[in-house]
C-alpha cells in the first residue's frame, strides 16, 4: 500500500493493509490478551513495515482520563429500553461523562463486537443494557474494561450489576390480584428475556404462598407472545380470570386478543403488565403494571460505573431497585368469586 508523501500512516491504514477491522488492529497494537498471538504478530509486522507511529494526541485523549462511556443495547425497539437509555445518558452527563451508543447488541457476538469497538476507542467504561445475554460474555468484557450490567440481577464477583427487584415485582402483582378475589391467575412469561426468570420465580412463590396453583405459558417480551399465550389459555375448560403478562408489550398482545374475542377488560378478565412503558397510562389502555424506576436504575448504574472507573472500589457491587405497582383500570374485583 503506497502512502501519499508526507501523510501520516493512520491506524485505519494499518487495519486495511492487514485485512482486519480498526478495533482489532487497535487491540493487537496495544497487546490485548483477546487477540491471538498469530494475528497480533501479523498486525505488528504490517505496522512496522508501514512505519506506523501512534498519534500522541489521540493517545492522550484515550488515556485513563477519558470521560466517555459506551452504552450497548440489545433491543432498542422496546419502549422501556429506549426510556432507560435516555435516562442513562442524562445520568452520565450529570456526572461529567459523554456517551456513545451502540444499538447493535441483538446477539452476543454483535454485543461483543460493539464492546471491542468501544474499548479500541479507549472509552472509560461500558454500560451493558441486557446485552450480551450470556453472563460469560459479560464477565469477559468486565475483565477488560470497567462495566455495569443492567437487566438481570447478578451476584458475580467480577461484574457490577443493577436490576429492578423482579421477584418482588411479581409478588406485588399476585398479591394485588388475590386481593381483588382472583384465584385463577395465569402468567405469560418472558422466556429468556432479562429479568424474566426472577419474575417467573416471584409469581410461582407468591401463588404458592396464597395456596394457589401457578399457571405459566411460555412467551417472550413481545406483542405476539401475548396473543399466542391467550390462545393457549382460553383453549382450556377453565380459563383464567386474571393474566399477568411478562411486560407491557406482552400485555398489549393480551388486550388485543381479549378485545378481538369479545372479552371485557376488566369486567371479564383483569390484565397486569410490567415496566410501565409510556403508552401504559394512555386513556385507551389504562394498564395496571409494575413500574421500573428508570431514573434510579440509570443513576445507580452510572454511580457504580464511575466508582469502578476512578478506582474508588475494586470489588463488584450488585444493586436491586424496588419496583412499584401502578394500579389503573385494567384490573378489577373478580366477578366470579367461586372460580
Amino acid at each position: 500500500m503506497m502512502q501519499s508523501k508526507g501523510r501520516r500512516v493512520t491506524l485505519e491504514d494499518v487495519a486495511v493493509e492487514a485485512g482486519v477491522s480498526r478495533s482489532l488492529a487497535s487491540l493487537a497494537l496495544r497487546g490485548d490478551a483477546g487477540v491471538s498471538a498469530e494475528r497480533r504478530a501479523h498486525i505488528l509486522k504490517v505496522a512496522s513495515r508501514m512505519n506506523y507511529v501512534p498519534d500522541p494526541h489521540a493517545r492522550n485523549l484515550a488515556s485513563n482520563g477519558s470521560r466517555t462511556i459506551g452504552v450497548i443495547v440489545g433491543t432498542i425497539e422496546n419502549p422501556f429500553i429506549s426510556e432507560l437509555v435516555k435516562a442513562i445518558d442524562r445520568a452520565a452527563r450529570e456526572q461529567g461523562f459523554d456517551t456513545l451508543l451502540s444499538i447493535n447488541g441483538s446477539t452476543d457476538e454483535a454485543a461483543k463486537a460493539a464492546a471491542d469497538t468501544f474499548i479500541s476507542h479507549r472509552c472509560a467504561g461500558l454500560v451493558l443494557v441486557a446485552a450480551p445475554a450470556d453472563e460469560r460474555h459479560v464477565v469477559d468484557i468486565a475483565e477488560r474494561i470497567p462495566a455495569v450490567y443492567i437487566g438481570r440481577h447478578s451476584l458475580n464477583a467480577r461484574v457490577n450489576s443493577v436490576s429492578n427487584d423482579n421477584h418482588l415485582g411479581a409478588k406485588l402483582v399476585v398479591d394485588h390480584l388475590v386481593g381483588l378475589g382472583h384465584r385463577r391467575i395465569a402468567c405469560i412469561d418472558g422466556g429468556d428475556g432479562p429479568g424474566a426468570g426472577r419474575r417467573r420465580e416471584g409469581y410461582v412463590a407468591a401463588m404458592q404462598a396464597h395456596g394457589l396453583t401457578p399457571l405459566i405459558v411460555r412467551g417472550d417480551y413481545s406483542i405476539d407472545a401475548g396473543w399466542s399465550g391467550c390462545t393457549t389459555l382460553f383453549a382450556g375448560a377453565a380459563p383464567p380470570t386474571a393474566i399477568f403478562a411478562a411486560n407491557d408489550m406482552t400485555a398489549i398482545g393480551v388486550l388485543n386478543y381479549l378485545f378481538r374475542n369479545g372479552y371485557r377488560v376488566p369486567a371479564d378478565i383483569s390484565v397486569v403488565g410490567y415496566d410501565d412503558m409510556p403508552f401504559s397510562a394512555t386513556a385507551a389502555i389504562e394498564l395496571t403494571t409494575v413500574r421500573q424506576p428508570v431514573h434510579l436504575l440509570a443513576s445507580q448504574a452510572i454511580f457504580s460505573l464511575s466508582e469502578s472507573i476512578t478506582g474508588k472500589k475494586t470489588s463488584a457491587t450488585h444493586s436491586l431497585v424496588v419496583p412499584e405497582l401502578i394500579v389503573r383500570k385494567s384490573t378489577a374485583t373478580n366477578q366470579t368469586p367461586s372460580s
